[in-house]
């Protein structure tokens, strides 16, 4: 087989050779050094450990609690060995450097298997690498009600009873919409019913349930593993994300012929959920037949327990705030929250719920600033920002975190 290999075949052959004597020479420290940065990261609880290379060092930083830290600097020489290493645990090609992959693998750290998801991507100083902590020991504020409170979950119950339709959880990445899926998918699993998902990764195994990843590389996509579930006498689909409008139309036909699917939306609002689906081309008719709720999320720093005080509010923030409130609690820092003042993360939610009136508004194409303002008239519906807005004043969390989450809305 060597024989027949042409100059460009010999050169990549030799390159892979030469990259795996490199890698044997340099794996003893790099195991070492993959294993404490798991450990370490599993301890403070990281959600993504980034493995960064720059012109004279290797920086590592963490996610911790939403927010991307400093952990440390290494010497240049031990980035590749550090980075071929986990290639290899996630079954990646180690001779290619030009071309972004990704992986997984699983790891035993303190008697629990952790999932890990690796992605690396070329950069002028070479391959930087994502490590993604798929860890469940996470605790979850309101974990017996999808991690809503009682009147949200009240709302969401109602749309699961929907015979058929589509529910869709909207917010930016990383604001914890698959976790929320994965309590609901777990919900309905002690149903007698069939539910399949597909996912771009399955990032965690629910029994009871068939799960289906994307492989684009064999011809799985989101739309033609779509397809492939409605042949499968579905009760229950969720789709991981909904990416393109191949998707969408699919999902709606799926959702008009009984089918009960749940998926999620990038998108800043509930309402503004509905608009998007008329980007993507969604016939505002089909939506408003298809659609029987939407839910928003976002992430939010609590205030550290340990570290904190109780301060006065500038004029400024009390305007911006729009209630009568005079002071908030604030973290000072401290060891235990890495003096970063915060410990922890808890979720808010906005809902609605479809009705007849609110199903003519969506056929109508009426703009998103009228849909949200018709249900908190009729519904009761909170916004994101008056949830907000509780958590500061039961000391829940900061009014900087308030103002930091807010102005994207």
């Amino acid at each position: 087989m060597l024989g027949i290999l042409g100059g460009e075949g010999k050169q990549e052959n030799k390159n892979e050779v030469q990259e795996m004597e490199n890698y044997g020479a340099e794996a003893g420290s790099a195991v070492k050094l993959l294993e404490e940065l798991l450990n370490l990261g599993y301890r403070k609880n990281a959600s993504d450990i980034h493995l960064e290379p720059q012109e004279d060092r290797m920086v590592v930083r963490m996610r911790l609690d939403g927010m991307l830290l400093h952990v440390r600097e290494y010497d240049k020489e031990m980035h590749q060995p550090l980075v071929t290493r986990a290639k290899v645990l996630s079954g990646m090609d180690i001779a290619k450097k030009r071309v972004p992959q990704d992986g997984h693998f699983k790891e035993m750290i303190d008697g629990i298997c952790l999932d890990v998801r690796t992605s690396v991507v070329p950069t002028i100083f070479g391959e930087k690498m994502v490590l993604r902590l798929l860890n469940m020991k996470t605790e979850i504020d309101h974990g017996k009600t999808f991690g809503m409170r009682e009147k949200n979950y009240e709302k969401m119950k109602r749309i699961l009873r929907s015979p058929g339709g589509i529910l869709y959880l909207t917010g930016p990445t990383g604001c914890g919409k698959t976790t929320t899926l994965y309590m609901i998918l777990e919900y309905l699993a002690k149903q007698p019913m069939n539910i399949v998902t597909i996912e771009d990764p399955v990032e965690r195994y629910l029994p009871g349930i068939s799960q289906m990843q994307v492989n684009e590389q064999a011809g799985i996509s989101f739309e033609a593993g779509l397809r492939a579930v409605l042949r499968q006498d579905p009760d229950i689909i969720m789709v991981g994300e909904t990416r393109d409008p191949e998707t969408a139309k699919i999902s709606v036909r799926a959702a008009i012929t009984g089918h009960l699917v749940l998926s999620t939306l990038h998108t800043k609002s509930a309402a503004g959920g509905i608009t998007r689906m008329a980007d993507m081309g969604v016939e505002p008719y089909l939506t408003a037949d298809s659609l029987c709720g939407m839910a928003a999320q976002r992430l939010v720093r609590k205030v550290c327990p340990h570290c904190a005080e109780t301060v006065e509010l500038t004029d400024e923030e009390q305007k911006l705030f729009g209630r009568k409130i005079r002071s908030a609690r604030r973290g000072r820092g401290c060891e235990f929250c890495r003096n970063t003042g915060y410990k922890g993360r808890t979720a808010v939610h906005e809902i609605f719920v479809m009705d007849r009136e609110l199903k003519k508004m969506t056929a109508e194409n009426r703009p998103e600033w009228e849909i949200e303002d018709y249900v908190v008239k009729t519904q009761g519906m909170r916004t994101m920002r008056e949830e907000l807005a509780d958590l500061v004043c039961a000391g829940v969390i900061s009014m900087e975190e308030f103002l930091r989450t807010v102005e994207t809305w």
